[in-house]
């Protein structure tokens, strides 16, 4: 069975389509709904990029044959008090319904999509928040959501210069989310998110970008730490010629290290994430499953 699923995330719209458990297709358009919001209210010029982004993924997923498709919305999405507007406008647009995801929901998928198996931990760095995810076979055992994403803690402190000041903030945002998953022991650390995968295709200097080569990329803590020391030096106009870096992320890609990096520092005993591309559109699909 063919089907797609649409996650409306803070910073991107991201398509995964899939026959049965085989990925068919994927894809990701920028369009930053989180740095429209304004006094706890998105732009509508954010919500209408967003809302074509959507429209073009589902006119993609149309095309292949696909008529199940799904979609949903995270951080941005359900803190804005104006979201009914980009709900609204989505069903018009594309004749389909956009499900808000609270932040338990969220971080359920995300350990759904990349842990199925085994005993895990995992970190899901978005735009606007992080889950950390602690379980067994598939199963979430303890979990939190933080406030606290790449492109929040950017606009939070304004500025990514300063890589002590970028780490300090996210743990303190990530402070309550930590004490909750404490203390749950994990054979690993699973990391997902467009930070952490373009970590991982840095690291590598994958050009072009390759989902296979990155998949289970260690991340290693000193690692992470370098690479924020020398994102923090550069323009977003040098990050730019850094192999394995889209260009869409590089403004926010020093915030998103940071924020493993705060991980890596209130996990001391953690010395690396593997990074993966299973995150919570392939926990969505796998739920739909169930409820079917």
């Amino acid at each position: 069975m063919k089907q797609a699923v649409i996650d409306v995330g803070s910073n991107s719209v991201r398509l995964l389509a899939m026959e049965d458990e085989l990925p068919l297709a994927r894809g990701s358009i920028t369009t930053r709904l989180m740095s429209g919001i304004i006094q706890g209210k998105m732009a509508e010029e954010a919500m209408e990029r967003t809302a074509q982004a959507v429209y073009a993924h589902v006119q993609r997923a149309r095309e292949m044959g696909i008529e199940r498709i799904y979609a949903f919305g995270t951080s941005a999405v359900r803190d804005a008090a104006n979201r009914d507007f980009l709900l609204n406008r989505v069903r018009a647009l594309c004749h389909l319904e956009l499900e808000v995801m609270s932040g338990e929901q969220e971080a359920m998928l995300a350990y759904a999509g990349a842990a199925p198996q085994g005993r895990a931990g995992v970190i899901d760095i978005g735009g606007g928040s992080t889950e950390l995810l602690c379980g067994s076979e598939g199963k979430v055992l303890r979990s939190g959501s933080a406030q606290l994403g790449a492109v929040r803690l950017l606009n939070r402190l304004g500025s990514d210069r300063d890589p002590d000041a970028l780490v300090e903030a996210a743990l303190e945002m990530l402070s309550d989310t930590v004490r909750a998953v404490q203390g749950e022991p994990v054979a690993r650390w699973i990391g997902v998110g467009g930070t952490i995968t373009s970590l991982a295709a840095m690291d590598l200097e994958l050009e072009p970008y390759s989902s296979e080569a990155i998949e289970l990329h260690p991340i290693f803590r000193g690692a992470a730490r370098a690479w924020l020391a020398r994102l923090c030096q550069m323009s977003v106009e040098q990050r730019y010629a850094l192999p394995g870096l889209q260009k869409r992320r590089a403004d926010i890609i020093a915030s998103g290290v940071a924020v493993l990096c705060a991980f890596f520092q209130a996990f001391p005993e953690v010395d690396r994430v593997l990074a993966s591309e299973h995150d919570n559109l392939e926990g969505f699909l796998r739920m739909k499953a169930r409820e079917a």
